[in-house]
């Protein structure tokens, strides 16, 4: 071996211009070889620009729903009222203290009203910013562009962000997300060059994220992962770093103190049997679209995939990249997850699901081999597909709620004693749908305020709420105190404040009546009427009188 290669240095030495041309064939063999790399991640960040552009333009066309007209209008009192009051407008009580989420409603305010297409707008840069914050992160942890530029994409178009991206209220998850990867990454930084500027970001991005919702509270769990990652407990960027962010989050709980009356109001039971099943249900659901059961196979196909490829060192102490690294993913996922457990709803998954595109994107687009990275392209072309589906009938959700509010202002005029509404639609799942579209489960109210042109006299009594799926019907039977209601098709009675979480049979007793319930779909409704009172139902999208 020792004869052949001096043989061959010196044929190669004794040649002119032989090295140059031996390094030309080699940087033309690089670059046929990186060529079809270089394209695939030029199709991916012309994927992520389109993406961009199309949800931009569905969210532009959909209207208020729901929570929306309430946190808008409480938003317009100003910064003075977001700083001094909780997310539900009050002083000294309630669980939640979003201050950043509240005074960003009011700049969209201040520049356009309560144009929705501001604040929609507004929430697909946010959520634009934080698929580029995953890509960011992605690098910190020394991956492959195209297995970053992957896993932001991932992370654009998953389906299970429709209600955090269509829902204006959901910019709470959405901004909470953009400060907590902002500080995991200036953390990286900090550790890296023990700069005081990556310190003060650090601290400013930890304060944003934990005054943007309390899932946040996670954040230095995390970043403790980071330094186990980095094996950098023994050194004093980590511990400074780590002190820094504890410090902020203990001025936070005595902010909460100040203006809630609590520190830890709003956090979920403690259960273990619910905490297991919420965890169990929040793997399945990350990945999961209108094909209910292609979360549950995503994740067990990926599983495959990751034992395949790194069978033999998983139990390996030291088995290099690929442990730690999975092992990492996992703690940022269950440790963002945690403060969710408890009361699940799709869009708590918005955090965690970026440590869930980071691991998905590693185990399919590492090895690059040609078949799993075809996949993966289907895989987000589908994804794409099922959130522009998802964003039209956000679109028709919106068109419903506003056919429904201009049809209800006239009967609020006519009344100038307390306008009973039955039937008043919660939300609206349509057939194949992905999720379920809010309308009026609480908002009904603030939505008349704000959408008539003159003060209404009549005071506005929800009697039941319907959630709407397909042609809704109904039956309805008078009695002498008020009527008797039962769904034919197309829906099931919900229940909403007193009667949230109770199983029928029971009774809700207000001001102005009782409604007995028998079952999801019947019950009886007695009210105190007066000559000046009016009873409207909602009925195949308008409101019909019944009562006088």
């Amino acid at each position: 071996m020792l004869r052949n290669s001096r043989f061959w240095t010196r044929l190669v030495c004794s040649r002119p211009n032989a090295g140059h041309r031996v390094n030309h064939h080699l940087r033309k063999t690089r670059a046929i070889f990186l060529a079809p790399m270089s394209k695939g991640l030029t199709f991916l960040k012309l994927c992520t620009a389109a993406a961009f552009a199309i949800l931009a333009w569905i969210a532009s066309g959909i209207s208020l729903l729901d929570d929306d007209w309430g946190h808008l209008k409480l938003a317009s009192k100003g910064f003075a009222s977001a700083l001094t009051t909780g997310w539900e407008g009050l002083i000294g009580q309630g669980g939640y203290y979003r201050p950043v989420v509240v005074s960003s409603f009011y700049l969209d305010y201040l520049i356009g009203g309560y144009a929705p297409a501001i604040y929609h707008i507004h929430n697909i840069l946010i959520h634009t910013g934080c698929a580029y914050l995953v890509f960011l992160f992605a690098r910190c942890l020394s991956t492959d562009r195209a297995v970053a530029w992957g896993a932001a994409l991932l992370f654009f178009l998953l389906p299970i962000h429709t209600d955090s991206i269509f829902w204006i209220v959901g910019r709470t998850d959405l901004l909470c997300t953009l400060f907590y990867l902002s500080a995991l990454i200036l953390f990286f930084k900090y550790m890296q060059r023990d700069s005081t500027s990556a310190l003060l970001g650090l601290a400013v991005c930890s304060a944003l994220a934990f005054l943007s919702k309390e899932m946040a509270v996670s954040l230095p769990i995390a970043l403790a992962a980071l330094v186990a990652y980095r094996k950098a407990w023994n050194t004093a960027p980590a511990r400074c770093g780590l002190a820094v962010v504890c410090i902020v989050l203990l001025a936070y709980f005595g902010v909460r103190w100040l203006v809630l009356g609590s520190v830890l109001g709003g956090t979920p039971r403690v259960s273990i049997i619910d905490w297991a099943r919420d965890s169990v249900k929040a793997v399945a659901k990350f990945g999961m679209s209108d094909i209910w059961w292609l979360g549950i196979a995503l994740v067990i196909g990926s599983a495959g995939i990751f034992i395949y490829q790194h069978g033999r060192n998983i139990l390996n102490k030291n088995a290099g990249f690929c442990r730690p690294f999975a092992l990492l993913l996992i703690f940022l996922l269950g440790a963002s997850l945690a403060p969710a457990l408890g009361h699940l709803h799709n869009w708590y998954l918005y955090l965690p699901s970026a440590f869930f595109c980071l691991g998905i994107s590693m185990i399919w687009l590492n090895k690059k081999q040609p078949i799993l990275c075809s996949l993966f392209a289907v895989l987000i072309l589908y994804y794409g597909v099922v959130i522009g589906r998802e964003g039209f009938l956000w679109r028709e959700a919106s068109q419903m709620s506003e056919n429904a509010i201009a049809n209800l202002i006239p009967h609020a005029r006519a009344t100038t004693g307390t306008l009973f509404v039955c039937n008043v639609p919660s939300a609206w799942t349509p057939s194949g749908a992905f999720s379920g579209k809010p309308l009026f489960a609480y908002a009904l109210k603030n939505a008349l305020a704000m959408r008539s042109s003159q003060p209404l006299q009549a005071k506005i009594a929800m009697v039941n709420h319907v959630w709407l799926t397909d042609d809704f019907a109904y039956r309805i039977h008078r009695t002498n105190t008020g009527f008797d209601l039962a769904i034919a098709k197309g829906g099931f009675f919900s229940f909403h404040s007193k009667g949230q979480g109770q199983t029928p049979p029971f009774e809700i007793v207000q001001m102005w009546g009782r409604v007995a319930v028998h079952a999801t779909d019947s019950l009886s409704i007695a009210l105190n009427m007066q000559p000046e009172d009016r009873v409207v139902i909602y009925n195949k999208g308008e409101f019909e009188k019944l009562w006088p």
